[in-house]
């Protein structure tokens, strides 16, 4: 919608300056040029239409943990193409929820479709007790439908720590 405002503007500018009587070989370049911003602002308003009526469906992001997992998670940061779009501090309760099969939308909202990069942080603590911080990343491809991606933090007790597993579902 900000990028109309300067058409419009000049729209208006246009005309004012076409209405206070300009030459002839002035007036014709000034019509042809307000015709041109015309069309411009039509497409525009025409492409916003479409953006408002036709949004792309929803995109939802979950999040689940290994079922009676030795690890405890704290946190989540979730960024979607650079842009971040979600954090949650995990209570005791809500732990226990995910230990025990629960799983929690940590993101719902609509994304256009084709390729997009998301990156997680997650905070936890290993079985003895210790913090540390870990990332992954993650590419998916949004199509014309819904798109539900599951982030699974599993355990890699090799390593004491949480290692991620993806899933994803398209819903037409």
């Amino acid at each position: 919608m900000k990028a109309l405002l300067p058409l419009c503007g000049a729209f208006l500018v246009g005309l004012c300056t076409v209405a206070s009587g300009a030459d002839d070989d002035g007036l014709s370049e000034q019509i042809r040029q307000l015709k041109s911003e015309a069309l411009d602002l039509n497409r525009d308003l025409t492409l916003l239409e479409q953006e408002l009526l036709y949004a792309s469906p929803q995109t939802s992001i979950f999040v689940s943990v290994d079922v009676g997992t030795p690890i405890r998670l704290v946190d989540v940061n979730l960024t979607i193409d650079g842009e971040h779009v979600g954090y949650h501090f995990y209570t005791d309760q809500e732990f226990e929820a995910l230990t025990k099969g629960g799983i929690q939308r940590l993101y719902t909202g609509n994304l256009a479709s084709g390729r997009h990069v998301m990156e997680a942080t997650i905070t936890g603590y290993d079985p003895l007790g210790k913090d540390y911080q870990k990332s992954t990343s993650y590419t998916f491809t949004k199509g014309a439908g819904k798109k539900m991606v599951e982030m699974q933090v599993v355990d890699d007790l090799n390593k004491q720590q949480h290692k991620f597993e993806f899933r994803e579902w398209n819903q037409q």
